[in-house]
């Protein structure tokens, strides 16, 4: 991973309409209006096992780097816990398994998955010593999804 990869701060919030309001509030940024109301439903791969979950993210109209506000999820790596409720900091990569195999060999723990079908990993939360969380996402999806988010998607 290379710094200029990285692209937004994945923020997870109790309640996913007041936690956008103060951030926009707090940091002077701008979320779409009215926010989702429905989220993805993904495959989560932890070391506890497999669980669906619909998870709701929303990222400020500002950046990079984004602000990534997403709805607590209990019993998934997106728990409302106490404290700071900075999740994670999120890049691209150009190839997933081979960052993920790289960073495991370094002592970093792969901490979950999420699977897109088929066993394909979409996205992959890496937690090491510190306790800094990554999100690794797919080289191939930057250019659509930094497109969408600049409004710019079909």
């Amino acid at each position: 991973m290379k710094y200029e990869d990285m692209f937004h701060v994945g923020i997870i919030v109790p309640d996913l309409e007041s936690g956008l309001k103060e951030i926009a509030n707090r940091f002077g940024v701008t979320f779409p209006d009215p926010p989702p109301t429905s989220g993805a439903d993904v495959l989560v791969k932890t070391a506890a096992g497999e669980k669906r979950a619909e998870v709701i993210g929303v990222y400020s109209a500002e950046g990079p780097p984004y602000l990534e506000v997403i709805r607590a999820v209990p019993g998934t790596p997106w728990e409302a816990g106490e404290g700071s409720r900075i999740h994670h900091l999120g890049a691209f990569v150009d190839d997933l398994d081979d960052e993920v195999a790289r960073l495991i060999s370094e002592g970093v723990e792969l901490e979950a998955t999420l699977d897109v079908g088929g066993g394909m990993m979409a996205v992959s939360y890496m937690n090491g010593p510190l306790g800094i969380r990554q999100e690794l996402l797919p080289g191939h999806l930057r250019e659509g999804m930094l497109a969408n988010l600049r409004g710019e998607g079909g």
